[in-house]
């Protein structure tokens, strides 16, 4: 099931958002080795005490399979303050129908679904509860940074997007910033696997 809720939403879903920071911290700084502030074994920055809007996936048992985290460009976000170099000529980001959406993380040892495209499920229902979440808030984009590898997947998924800049080096990992279109026809080619976002 997908569950949208702001930070300051803790009384209501404060289980689901302890498990997105323990999986954050277990994905971000055990599996892929990022220089972030792990504390007793979750991982939360500031931009987590900017009552940002919360994506998840969980199961009835509530269970969570994976998150991401939307912010609003008119304000501090990533991209603007960690890493504008990704942004090249394009510059900073500000603008009201503009989303940012960083902290994407999928708990892989319990989903275990794949498409016969190769993309896990959850990925997919995390996407398109992403999209669908900005179009029914009247966005006109996302923008987001990512590593070259994930790039493939997004775009085999069915997101539609451009790079805004040359590729970044942090911490060897190479890195770019996109600029992702919210629309019906991408939330259609995520739901449908094999269908063309036209």
């Amino acid at each position: 099931m997908l569950i949208v809720a702001h930070e300051m939403e803790k009384g209501a879903h404060g289980d689901l958002f302890d498990q997105m920071y323990r999986l954050r911290a277990r994905q971000f700084s055990l599996r892929r080795g990022w220089r972030v502030e792990v504390v007793d074994g979750r991982e939360r920055d500031r931009f987590d005490d900017l009552n940002p809007l919360y994506v998840c996936v969980a199961t009835e048992e509530r269970q969570l399979l994976a998150s991401l985290r939307l912010l609003p460009t008119t304000g501090p976000h990533m991209l603007a303050d960690v890493f504008p170099e990704v942004m090249g000529e394009a510059g900073i980001v500000r603008h009201p129908l503009i989303l940012e959406s960083s902290r994407f993380c999928v708990d892989t040892t319990a989903s275990r679904s794949f498409h016969q495209d190769g993309i896990n499920m959850v990925t997919r229902e995390l996407l398109s509860g992403l999209f669908t979440t900005a179009l029914n808030a009247g966005m006109q984009n996302i923008i987001s940074v990512y590593d070259v590898y994930v790039e493939r997947v997004l775009r085999k998924a069915g997101c539609r997007f451009d790079r805004l800049g040359p590729v970044q080096k942090y911490d060897d990992l190479k890195t770019v910033g996109g600029l992702f279109e919210v629309s019906e026809a991408v939330i259609g080619a995520l739901l449908e696997p094999g269908s063309i976002a036209a």
